[in-house]
């Protein structure tokens, strides 16, 4: 669950590797907690064919 992340307000994660598929690819992820269950993060990855990106939103419950 997002509240058990031990995250103040925000964080950054940065990934390289090698899938058998696509080849070798980076992602970059990063994001904000705005209340201890809703939060916000966007994203971006690269890998040899193709490029994408986006955004959303992380709301927990129960």
């Amino acid at each position: 669950m997002l509240s058990d992340v031990p995250v103040r307000s925000g964080y950054l994660e940065a990934q390289a590797g090698v899938s058998s598929l696509t080849g070798a690819y980076v992602r970059l992820e990063g994001g904000a907690r705005l209340r201890d269950n809703l939060g916000v993060f966007g994203f971006a990855e690269a890998n040899a064919r193709e490029r994408m990106a986006g955004a959303g939103i992380r709301y927990t419950f129960g």
